[in-house]
């Protein structure tokens, strides 16, 4: 039995319009840098990124989207399907991802990323860094983030009953984009369609070297209904259907090499996810101020076929549901709700190599309630959660594990003065022993240990923000510890290896950042830095599942109005600084090399009512060559860096009318 508590420090200070305005800046590429308004659900410095500022730096991937979070790493190089994402070093498996409520959080591929999503279909993502609220639902040991994709009334413009866009760009390092959308309402009733593909073809790297196997067919769907069944209550529901294809390395985060078993070459490959969701929203339900529920399906089916012609890969099932209510009392809240969550694992056409496939397929179960108080006295503001989860997982070889705790957490804010607010807090996560990736149901050799202990996760964090005119500052410091790491590793008492729990890990780390308006100019610096270590020793690239090592980041913005012209534009550089570690198979240190990167935007919406939008981007502007710290680096036993560089300089064009 293991204990496990997100934690929420959730909103409604009213002394805090300092909503965390402070990290607006490190969170908006939009070219003015709109304010970022966060509400401080857990001591972290939350973030909220929004639409226009993906629109603005005209995002293809998870690279672009996160960029300018100093915190963020997005690692694989220029070919979506290789993206894999950390926060403070913790690879995002350790997270709980929702794409409009529904949940993705287990593994296909540790090779591929875990979401393939069109930036375009986003309204916002919210990100929770650390160990996550109580409400963010089971299993949430690194922290959430929670993607929203756009509706009709999101798009239509005041006035309008009906409306479409039409949008087109292209990329001197190499390809194309397109999307149209249509949309509107009858009454109470609301209705999008929205369509995107994109193509690219083996990007350049900043030497001028082609990487081979690097291009990509992407294509996105997105239908959704909304339906408004009185002024205070919402029901709106959705599909979303995202797919990948391209010939890529059979390992695709990582260069062609030898293999005695099993061969990295080039094959054919495609991921594909299909999610549907159905979500209730209301107020003022007589004794209840709020409620939300959200109903909820998502399918991963990832394929290859090797160059003898077999066709194999793996098959991802999710299902749940998900209950929030909230109650207002006197200057205090209250939340409350349940989490329920299957999911099922298969390998398809499942060869058994190694006599260890046992049935091909995997399921598991969880499902938890949860509690969260906030009360409010003058300048300070206490928070406590508590959340209980239910695990009970069946592997392949019909092993039954289970597993359940309690998780508390606490916290306090308190407004020092009117522009000061400290704040500290601590969580704890559990989660359950859960389904092993897909992929290692065939093809790998990796048997689960008789017994396996639920993991947990450890949050400590002290944080300041201030604002005062149009200045704000805000800064960060935390370790997060996660007992009972679930890993694969070599055994004697396997044939071939084992999963089981290894270790402990720890990261220590901290934020600052700081941003000033001044009229129609805005400015941005942050710097973020994290230590990692398991058993003492750094995180290497190997570490999968759990995370790796990068060096301090920084990250700097201007963004400049003038609207009289109609006009915005902006520059940002994110600069990484160099780090030694020990990479696995090594035996003296390497150094992942230092680099920094400058990227320019400029918006023109020269029509009155911005039906017109014009766009030019220029990623990596000075063509540099470099590995982003985050991918896969060097290999002693290879002797040699299997990830992939980086994209050199891209020119993006793009038309957008919306009519």
């Amino acid at each position: 039995m293991h204990t496990r508590a997100p934690f929420p420090l959730r909103h409604l200070a009213a002394a805090i319009p300092l909503t965390l305005a402070l990290h607006a800046y490190a969170n908006e590429t939009s070219t003015q840098l709109a304010t970022v308004e966060v509400t401080a659900s857990t001591p972290t410095q939350d973030d909220t990124l929004q639409r226009q500022t993906l629109l603005d730096q005209q995002a293809q991937n998870l690279s672009d989207v996160f960029q300018s979070d100093a915190e963020i790493n997005i690692g694989g190089g220029g070919n979506p399907i290789a993206q894999k994402m950390y926060i403070r070093s913790m690879e995002e498996s350790l997270l709980n991802l929702s794409v409009d409520g529904a949940q993705i959080n287990s593994k296909v591929y540790h090779h591929q990323t875990a979401l393939i999503l069109d930036p375009q279909l986003i309204k916002q993502v919210e990100v929770e860094k650390g160990t996550a609220a109580a409400s963010a639902g089971p299993g949430a040991l690194g922290g959430a983030i929670r993607y929203q994709t756009v509706s009709a009334r999101d798009l239509l413009r005041p006035g309008q009953t009906i409306g479409g866009s039409v949008t087109g760009s292209v990329f001197s390092n190499d390809g194309w984009r397109s999307s149209a959308n249509v949309y509107g309402q009858a009454g109470n009733l609301d209705a999008l369609l929205a369509a995107t593909t994109m193509r690219t073809d083996d990007y350049q790297a900043g030497n001028g070297q082609t990487i081979a196997n690097s291009g990509t067919e992407q294509a996105n769907y997105l239908a959704k209904v909304g339906l408004q069944l009185t002024p205070q209550q919402r029901l709106s529901a959705s599909f979303q259907r995202s797919s990948d294809e391209g010939v890529r390395t059979a390992r695709a985060n990582m260069i062609g090499f030898a293999h005695p078993v099993l061969p990295n070459d080039p094959i054919p490959q495609s991921l594909a996810r299909d999610t549907a969701t159905l979500n209730y929203s209301g107020q003022q339900l007589g004794w209840i101020d709020a409620a939300n529920a959200t109903l909820y399906r998502s399918e991963v089916e990832s394929e290859r076929t090797n160059k003898k012609g077999r066709s194999w890969g793996e098959s991802l099932t999710t299902q749940g549901a998900d209950l929030m209510l909230k109650q207002a009392l006197g200057e205090h809240l209250l939340k409350y709700g349940l989490n329920w969550r299957e999911e099922k694992s298969a390998a398809n056409r499942i060869a058994n190599p190694y006599g260890l496939t046992g049935t091909g397929s995997e399921s598991m179960r969880v499902w938890g309630g949860f509690v969260e108080g906030e009360a409010n006295w003058a300048s300070l503001t206490f928070t406590a959660g508590l959340r209980y989860d239910d695990y009970s997982y069946t592997d392949n070889h019909r092993q039954n594990y289970t597993s359940d705790g309690v998780s508390p957490s606490a916290g306090v804010r308190w407004q020092a003065t009117d522009a000061l607010q400290l704040r500290a807090g601590y969580a704890k996560a559990l989660r359950g022993v859960g389904l092993k990736e897909a992929f290692m149901l065939d093809i790998a050799q990796w048997k689960n240990l008789p017994k396996i202990e639920a993991e947990s996760a450890h949050n400590t964090e002290l944080g300041f923000s201030y604002q005062q005119g149009g200045l704000s500052l805000a800064g960060n410091v935390y370790r997060q510890i996660i007992e009972n790491y679930i890993t694969t590793f070599s055994c004697p008492s396997a044939k071939g290896g084992c999963r089981g729990n290894l270790g402990r890990a720890t990261i220590d780390g901290y934020e600052l950042s700081a941003q000033y308006q001044l009229s129609d100019w805005q400015f941005g610096l942050s710097v973020a830095d994290s230590r990692p270590e398991l058993d003492g020793r750094k995180f290497n690239d190997a570490d999968l599942g759990l995370g790796t090592s990068t060096g301090r980041t920084w990250v700097s913005k201007v963004g400049y109005r003038l609207p009289a012209q109609r006009l915005e534009l902006g520059w940002m550089g994110r600069y990484v600084e160099a780090l030694d570690y020990l990479p696995v198979g090594g035996k003296a240190e390497q150094t992942k090399a230092g680099y920094g990167v400058h990227d320019l935007y400029l918006t023109w919406r020269p029509l009155a009512k911005d039906t017109l939008r014009l766009n030019l981007t220029v990623k990596n502007l000075f063509d540099k060559h470099y590995y982003d710290q985050a991918t896969y680096a060097y290999n002693g036993w290879q002797g040699k860096v299997l990830g992939y560089p980086e994209p050199g300089r891209d020119v993006r064009l793009e038309a957008s009318w919306q009519f």
